[in-house]
């Protein structure tokens, strides 16, 4: 326990920290003049580095009354090193000799596993991560819940890409035909959580020493969905992604992201087919939207409705918003629908699939599937099995997650 003085006799702050991780509070300090708010300083300690979820609490105890000075959102200040709040509100009794001040810091280590690939999209390297478990209790959340905490945050979003596994089994997807169909895998397979974003782009078109390899560098902030007018250089969806060299690449000014990918991971990523995309929408259910039967909810898990007021395509939307804004569907994917048409590797007239990961035949010259509606469509839309049809040429409104397809080798 310390006692934090806050510059005046007989009045002070005392702090202790709970024994679970290392957190410790450092000072106590209300603001001159004395008013209602109240900064408190805290340090996490370094044990806390690397692959962990966390949640800070700070609550006071005032005359036998107890008060919350802090309840932060997972991963908010979770760092470790040093880190100040502000207790705004903070009653008159906080100068009392009685007042006790507590720090405790929740928190899991990510356990080990293949539900999550990590993908370092400047230097190619690849990790695997599991999925939390129910039994770890952190706050009372969900081991999904603690799972998408984990990687719904800017690092995903910019310099690195999650993937979430999908594993071999049987499936059921309408395919545009307006019934289920039973479809069976026979390898894993793994899709991004998020649409490919500018910052993606703009970290893994760079060279492996980080320096850039085009002028757009400044893209590396910004987490809104990539629209793109055509993601693959051979545009075939029937064929597979060239083989470069990332030397090859840069010299030959080929920009495409998956060429980029696969050149610096020696995988073969590419975008889902459409039946890998409704699989992994759905994440289990059946239902008519992928979080349940309530067309009403759709505010809460997609982006839409931003048509301006006649219902037109409104140019401030252009760009889209910030990908994992809304909430996930069951396997912690987010923006399955909604924000922008997602490119798939299917021709819109083809015959049936074969399987889940070919495409089927094609049969007239009548652009590619894409799913997932964008950000004009209306909420009641956004359904599991939504789709349509597009040419490559076009750009606004479509944009790409990629895709991982486990060989069978691989997976032995």
């Amino acid at each position: 326990m310390k006692s934090k003085f806050l510059g005046f006799a007989a009045a002070a702050l005392c702090a202790t920290a709970s024994a679970a991780d290392s957190i410790t509070i450092d000072s106590v300090k209300q603001r001159w003049p004395w008013n209602d708010k109240v900064d408190v300083t805290y340090t996490i300690g370094t044990d806390n580095v690397g692959k962990r979820v966390g949640k800070v609490t700070i609550t006071a105890e005032i005359e036998g009354k107890t008060y919350t000075v802090y309840n932060g959102p997972f991963n908010e200040n979770t760092e470790p090193g040093t880190h100040t709040i502000t207790w705004e509100g903070a009653p008159a009794g906080v100068r009392s000799d009685s007042c006790r001040m507590t720090a405790t810091f929740d928190s899991a280590a990510v356990p080990e596993g293949d539900d999550y690939m990590i993908v370092n999209l400047v230097n190619g390297s690849v990790e695997s991560e599991g999925l939390f478990p129910d039994d770890v209790s952190v706050a009372g959340v969900s081991g999904q819940e603690l799972s998408n905490v984990r990687y719904n945050c800017d690092k995903y979003k910019t310099s690195h890409m999650a993937f979430r596994k999908v594993p071999k089994g049987t499936y059921k997807a309408k395919r545009g035909t307006g019934t289920f169909t039973e479809w069976t895998t026979d390898k894993d397979y793994y899709i991004a959580l998020f649409n490919w974003t500018h910052a993606q782009y703009g970290y893994v078109i760079k060279r492996t020493d980080g320096t850039d390899a085009t002028p757009w560098g400044e893209w590396t902030t910004m987490t809104r969905r990539w629209s793109v007018y055509a993601i693959r250089e051979n545009i075939d969806p029937s064929g597979t992604v060239p083989a470069y060299t990332l030397e090859a690449l840069i010299n030959a000014k080929k920009w495409d992201p998956l060429l980029f990918l696969n050149a610096k991971t020696g995988m073969h990523f590419d975008i889902p087919t459409e039946l890998m995309h409704e699989i992994a929408c759905r994440a289990g259910t059946e239902t008519t939207y992928y979080w349940g039967a309530d067309a009403n909810s759709f505010a809460k898990y997609a982006i839409c409705g931003k048509s301006n007021a006649a219902g037109h395509y409104d140019q401030r939307y252009q760009y889209g918003d910030p990908v994992g804004t809304r909430l996930p569907n069951n396997w912690g994917l987010y923006d399955m629908v909604g924000n922008d048409w997602q490119w798939c590797r299917n021709y819109n007239k083809e015959g049936v699939p074969a399987d889940v990961f070919t495409p089927g035949a094609k049969t007239t010259d009548a652009g590619w599937i894409v799913r997932g509606q964008n950000l004009y469509a209306a909420g009641s839309v956004l359904t599991s099995d939504v789709r349509s049809s597009a040419t490559p040429n076009e750009g606004v409104g479509y944009s790409f997650r990629a895709a991982y397809i486990v060989p069978a080798a691989e997976a032995e």
